[in-house]
């Protein structure tokens, strides 16, 4: 509109002179003509070279990523129609630019909350996009190093399965001595072309749990055959009615405890669930270890002396402990019990507690023929026997110590171990009293 009005002020002018009298003729003729030059360029760069001006500049903005570009003061002319084409074309780059961004921003998001690590490969090799979750998972990763910076055993040829089949592969690896040990479930994806996505996603604990569960099915197997193999022999004698009535009592002795002990551990199973299960709470209330000690004492009293072991215990009279009776019980009832099994005729087994910085001491000491060093990290690990042979004859589930670690565990305490061999073992309990426990 700024040329017309232009433009209109000069043909005014123009005209005023033109009808202004008193004005000489010639001189108003040269006038007129160098006004009517002037409007007609005027009008012609309003008109033609403007609105090409306008549009150059539009392109331009556009081209340099400003999409926001509009050609407004373009409604006349040849140019008018293209004027609104280019407006129409400029709107929709924006939306598409628009659009464009916000899934950028969903995509960023979602894969910064992911705790898996994804990368996007480039057509050479190289890392064009990768989330915060790999940095966290390899902090060896480095992105000019590319895939060979995770330090992934066989992810390089899966990689290259992928790429050559162009059809996505999985598959489970384990780090190498570099890394922690750990194991990943590894999905390479071909993006034709474009490159190639990778997804790694730490297992770990699931390959863990599946071995604990395998483990233990074939533990429990074969704990349960043996007696099982020898209850079935026993009925086959007892069901001999020429049996001499002295034979039936033995091989009923027997049978009695071959039942016992599958009894034992189907009872160690259940107490190990009940520990392992997350809703289980501890319920703590005040408990004197005089008392509760003294209780385990003479439960274990018969067995003690039925084995030629001292049973021994020491601990002051106004002891409590905040915490649950029954767990800790559990914990105290194995140790005791498996300190007198093992333990050799004559030996002692003594029970203390005590207070240490603010903690319950819970020590439960043998004179048996100790624990191998090599078996130390393993003797809490269900169904683990340093000496499998004599842990079945003395009647051991092989479960013991795990319930114990579980239980103290719940408690909020610690276990440890120390075991010299031919000198005897002591386990100790470490329980945090709270503010109502008190020595």
């Amino acid at each position: 509109m700024r040329y017309f009005r232009r433009s209109a002020l000069v043909l005014a002018a123009t005209a005023y002179l033109w009808l202004r009298p008193g004005v000489p003729d010639p001189l108003l003729a040269w006038t007129v003509r160098v006004l009517a030059v002037v409007a007609g360029a005027a009008l012609l760069t309003r008109w033609v070279v403007g609105p090409w001006k306008e549009f150059n500049t539009a392109a331009r903005r556009v081209h340099g990523g400003d999409f926001q570009a509009r050609l407004d003061d373009i409604s006349r002319g040849d140019l008018a129609e293209a004027s609104g084409a280019f407006n129409a074309m400029a709107e929709a780059l924006q939306a598409q630019l628009r659009l464009s961004r916000e899934r950028e921003e969903r995509l960023t998001a979602v894969l910064a909350a992911s705790d898996r690590a994804v990368l996007v490969l480039g057509r050479d090799g190289g890392v064009q996009v990768v989330n915060p979750a790999t940095f966290s998972l390899f902090p060896r990763f480095t992105e000019s190093g590319g895939i060979a910076s995770l330090a992934l055993p066989g992810l390089a040829q899966i990689l290259d399965e992928a790429q050559q089949s162009g059809i996505a592969q999985r598959k489970s690896l384990d780090e190498g001595e570099r890394g922690a040990g750990r194991t990943f479930s590894a999905q390479v994806t071909p993006l034709g072309k474009e490159g190639t996505v990778i997804y790694l996603r730490d297992v770990t604990q699931e390959s863990r749990l599946d071995r604990v569960k395998t483990e233990l099915v074939a533990n429990v197997s074969h704990e349960l055959r043996t007696p099982l193999t020898a209850l079935t022999q026993m009925v086959d004698l007892l069901s001999d009615d020429d049996l001499p009535v002295d034979r039936r009592r033995h091989f009923l002795a027997r049978l009695d405890g071959q039942v016992a002990r599958m009894r034992a551990l189907v009872e160690d199973l259940l107490s190990l669930s009940r520990l392992e299960a997350a809703e289980t709470r501890a319920e703590l209330a005040d408990v004197s270890l005089a008392a509760s000690l003294e209780d385990i004492r003479l439960a274990f009293s018969p067995l003690a002396e039925s084995s030629g072991v001292a049973l021994a215990l020491s601990v002051p009279k106004d002891l409590t402990v905040t915490t649950d009776a029954g767990l800790l019980d559990a914990a105290v009832r194995n140790l005791v019990d498996n300190a007198i099994r093992y333990n050799r005729p004559g030996g002692t087994v003594s029970m203390e507690a005590s207070e240490d910085g603010g903690a319950a001491v819970i020590s439960v000491r043998d004179t048996g023929d100790g624990i191998p060093r090599q078996h130390l990290p393993r003797i809490f690990e269900r169904f683990y026997r340093a000496d499998p042979h004599r842990s079945r004859e003395k009647g051991g589930t092989g479960l013991g110590l795990s319930i114990v670690k579980h239980a103290v565990e719940k408690l909020g305490g610690e276990i440890s171990v120390k075991s010299t061999v031919g000198q005897g073992t002591t386990f100790t309990i470490r329980l945090p009293q709270g503010e109502q426990g008190k020595a």
